[in-house]
């Protein structure tokens, strides 16, 4: 006899006795968020968002211990969401979910997606080109100040809920945070929390340990090539009219620490630091091997804001004309400047905030690209080699 699974779909009688989900997912790094499973019921509690989440199988009552927060609610924050699984008609808002929802294989699943949501995915472009986009509606101000948050409008529609970035006042949203997490296997592990609105927890597991295991071989590879080599954060800031004001010192999140220190580099770390002169800025990112430029650039290639070399230059004062410490930068000498904007679509959206977020063991192998001032990175476009941006549209899906 085969062993038992979680159901696929809705059941047709409630067996109190029963657990209904005998495939199940365990939190093991810094996700960000923890799922606890009792017969019938998943609870959820998304530490980034502040919110909490009961999941109960279809043709099953929801917990009485378990109220879901009021739709026309004024709390602001900690909602209670209560929604039946598995998910079959959900919205997208997310790009991590997106990039999630594919690696399960459950594009099916996907049936609108929120009016300006973009992804890099050519497939996901095209499927979501052919299905509803959804409109947001706002809350009204009440006595105290306040407004309430978003909410994305499903009336009158049988779509389940929305995969989203943010906690809102809305009780048929659902965020997820990678983006967030303390771990750079944390991140992968948002894997588990989608797959439990689908009951894919045995798919997610899979995928998960798969991931681990090629992060292990490649921290082992790194670890012993040691560079000891520094990264550093930074951008430009430019006013509208097209004059640079300022250059800022960007701290980097936790995860990407740990994630440079695997691949045998160290990161620039420390408070957010703002430079009025260039020449302070060139004293302060001295010691970096690697630049990592995260500036925005205005450009009118199909909409998208993504900065070429030219940009830089003008920038930071890299170019034929710069004057002192910038021709002593070592970033300049061995060429490592990069930006994570490699995989883009031509409507703004990079694959940095979307398949990045949860393969981390592809993500560690450019870091340790860094290094050498590579040009073959996943995500890590090398700027002063010209590097060009891989722009994805539907016409690239293959599937």
């Amino acid at each position: 006899m085969p062993a038992a699974a979680n159901e696929s779909g809705c059941v047709a009688s409630f067996d109190a006795s029963k657990d209904y989900f005998p495939d199940k997912v365990e939190v093991k790094y810094g996700a960000g968020f923890d799922i606890e499973y009792k017969n019938n019921v998943k609870y959820i509690r998304n530490k980034i968002s502040g919110e909490n989440y009961v999941l109960h199988q279809c043709g099953t009552p929801a917990p009485a211990d378990a109220s879901a927060t009021p739709a026309d609610s004024l709390q602001v924050g900690n909602w209670t969401k209560v929604a039946a699984i598995p998910g079959s008609k959900v919205v997208l808002d997310s790009a991590p979910a997106s990039a999630i929802i594919e690696q399960l294989g459950l594009q099916d699943a996907v049936a609108a997606s929120y009016k300006f949501f973009q992804v890099t995915s050519p497939c996901m472009q095209k499927r979501l080109d052919g299905l509803p986009r959804i409109q947001q509606s706002f809350g009204s101000q009440h006595r105290r100040g306040l407004v309430r948050r978003v909410a994305y409008d499903l009336a009158n529609s049988d779509l389940q809920w929305t995969f989203t970035t943010y906690g809102m006042n809305d009780p048929r949203s659902f965020a997820l945070n990678p983006e967030s997490s303390s771990d750079m296997l944390g991140k992968a592990e948002w894997i588990k929390f989608v797959a439990a609105f689908f009951n894919k927890e045995a798919e997610a597991n899979k995928i998960f340990a798969d991931i681990e295991t090629r992060y292990a071989a490649a921290k082992q590879q790194l670890s012993a090539q040691k560079s000891q080599r520094t990264v550093g954060f930074a951008r430009y800031n430019k006013v509208a009219n097209g004059t640079v004001v300022s250059w800022t010192i960007d701290p980097p999140q936790v995860w990407v620490v740990q994630g440079l220190a695997d691949a045998g580099l160290s990161a620039h770390t420390g408070k957010m630091q703002a430079f009025s002169s260039v020449a302070d800025f060139y004293q302060a990112a001295a010691d970096w091997d690697v630049l990592i430029d995260v500036s925005l650039e205005p450009l009118p290639h199909g909409g998208a804001t993504i900065p070429l070399w030219q940009n830089l230059l003008d920038g930071y004062a890299f170019g034929a004309n710069a004057k002192g410490s910038a021709k002593d930068l070592a970033f300049l000498k061995t060429s490592s400047v990069y930006r994570s904007d490699l995989i883009s679509s031509l409507q703004n959206a990079t694959d940095y905030n979307e398949h990045l977020q949860v393969q981390p063991d592809a993500l560690l192998e450019d870091f340790g690209k860094l290094a050498t001032g590579a040009t073959d990175a996943k995500w890590y476009r090398n700027l002063p080699h010209q590097v060009q941006v891989d722009w994805r549209s539907p016409g690239d899906c293959t599937n």
